[in-house]
């Protein structure tokens, strides 16, 4: 017959009779107890909590006192009594952040929107002209910076820290000022206006406005002009000749051609000829693009791409529609990524040259997707090299029990902190890269229009799917989505 718990004999062990005991939030700590381990050790009091309490690492300032000493009463209790139990009892509480206003802004002027492909593979030029006068003194936009959250102490002494809010920004650029006032709906609270100082055109981004007088070119843009780098539209009578420079914060329009690889357009790019760079360079182009062909060229647009002939021999990345708009265009010898639809009359060529198009796939996501990647790898190896040192110090601080001098405390404080910075910087790295990994893709359908005669040679890809022409096609459509296994190729007829 087994003893009853209060006759047996237990063994005194502090490690034992009291531990500390912290979730993984660190949002609270628990004093665990079992008494019939203190018995002969004397009164239960705060000396042994403290001993149990500086090996846990509990910060001292978070701790109930008077909770600790009503539970150590307890214990003591029990302890006298041989009680065989386990008793639980909250010591300290953190402090949760306080949580912050996520900012916003309101623009005043219409912002367009990128062209639409229809049902048809036909597109919807309606909402395409970005051009935007303003007046001189009119209200721009509103603006409201956010309240940052306050920080938080978790039980450990350490930081919680607050949700991060969205904090807007706006970068002014030239001929654009700005006041202060109250918010009349949130009295208090501060909001940012922003006026035109001159009457022009504006041009923004998410976070930035700018407003100018147009820059008109009369000539060829080479020798005689030097390099340009203009805040607003440029209107190039001319061509862009080869070897170039041009960077415009606006949109710029050129009557001839574009022989440079040398361009980076902030807004639009809109040439009357064709766009022939000789397969040296990059150009990017942050809007839309609209051309009469793309030969030899390596191009990247945030926008749409718009060509009314021809694109040969060329990479192009597109982050909008790609639509080839000439009822004889065609795509030949080149590589094609576009984030939305493709529409076009000739896909590939008699000749079979190889010719891809790949649709749903954001390429710059992808580009900051394997960046991050590299980068978290190297975060990983440096919080790693960094770990047996910090637990290095633990103990030198255990052994020390507070009594470190100030070159020690200010030492390892410096590699405390260099330590949690990267592993701050490692959790939100891989949090980023979580979402990257799906955002470089889209997910909304996707179509493939061939509105004429697909080729041999020619190859189409949507994720994991690739549809090889070994045969000629005419008139189809291929419509892509998430979680499809195969998408149909259907005819496709142009709607009267």
């Amino acid at each position: 017959m087994e003893e009853p718990s209060s006759n047996r004999t237990f063994e005194f062990s502090l490690e034992r009779g009291l531990q500390i005991r912290i979730p993984d939030d660190r949002r609270i700590a628990h004093l665990v107890a079992k008494p019939q381990y203190l018995v002969g050790g004397g009164d239960v009091n705060l000396a042994m909590a403290a001993e149990v309490m500086d090996k846990s690492g509990l910060n001292r300032d978070r701790l109930n006192l008077t909770a600790l000493e009503s539970a150590l009463k307890a214990v003591d209790e029990a302890a006298k009594k041989n009680e065989a139990t386990t008793m639980e009892f909250t010591i300290a509480e953190a402090i949760p952040p306080k949580e912050g206003k996520d900012g916003w802004i309101k623009f005043f002027f219409p912002r367009a929107q990128r062209v639409v492909l229809k049902e048809d593979g036909s597109a919807d030029f309606r909402n395409i002209n970005k051009y935007v006068h303003v007046k001189d003194g009119e209200k721009l936009c509103t603006m409201f910076e956010g309240i940052p959250g306050e920080q938080g102490i978790d039980v450990l002494g350490q930081p919680i820290y607050p949700r991060q809010i969205e904090k807007p920004t706006i970068v002014v650029g030239r001929n654009v000022t700005s006041s202060t006032l109250e918010d009349p709906e949130n009295p208090g609270l501060q909001l940012k206006e922003f006026y035109a100082t001159l009457s022009g055109a504006v041009f923004s981004t998410d976070n930035s406005l700018t407003v100018s007088p147009e820059l008109s070119i009369d000539t060829n843009v080479g020798l005689g002009t030097g390099n340009i780098n203009f805040d607003g539209t440029i209107r190039v009578k001319g061509t862009i000749e080869e070897g170039a420079n041009v960077i415009c914060n606006g949109s710029l329009y050129v009557d001839g051609n574009v022989e440079t690889y040398d361009l980076v357009v902030a807004e639009d790019l809109e040439v009357k000829g064709g766009i022939k760079a000789k397969g040296k360079g990059f150009i990017r182009v942050k809007g839309d693009l609209k051309a009469k062909f793309i030969e030899n060229t390596s191009i990247e647009i945030d926008g749409d791409c718009i060509v009314e002939n021809f694109i040969l021999n060329s990479k192009v990345y597109v982050l909008g529609n790609l639509l080839l708009s000439g009822d004889s265009s065609s795509l030949v010898g080149s590589e094609v990524q576009a984030y939305k639809g493709v529409s076009l009359a000739s896909l590939g060529s008699q000749a079979m040259l190889d010719t891809t198009v790949e649709v749903g796939f954001h390429f710059k996501n992808d580009k900051f997707f394997n960046e991050g990647s590299n980068r978290l790898a190297q975060l990983e190896r440096d919080v790693e090299t960094l770990q047996p040192e910090i637990q290095k110090i633990k103990e030198a601080v255990q052994r020390a029990r507070g009594k470190l001098d100030d070159a020690k405390k200010a030492r390892f404080k410096e590699i405390f902190d260099g330590y949690a910075a990267k592993a701050k910087s490692l959790e939100l790295l891989k949090a980023k890269l979580e979402e990257l990994k799906t955002a470089r893709y889209n997910s909304e359908p996707v179509k493939v229009v061939v509105r004429n005669t697909g080729y041999p040679g020619a190859t189409i890809k949507y994720r994991r799917q690739i549809e090889k022409l070994s045969k000629q096609q005419t008139s189809f459509m291929m419509q892509f989505q998430p979680g499809q296994e195969k998408a149909i190729m259907v005819a496709w007829k142009a709607k009267s």
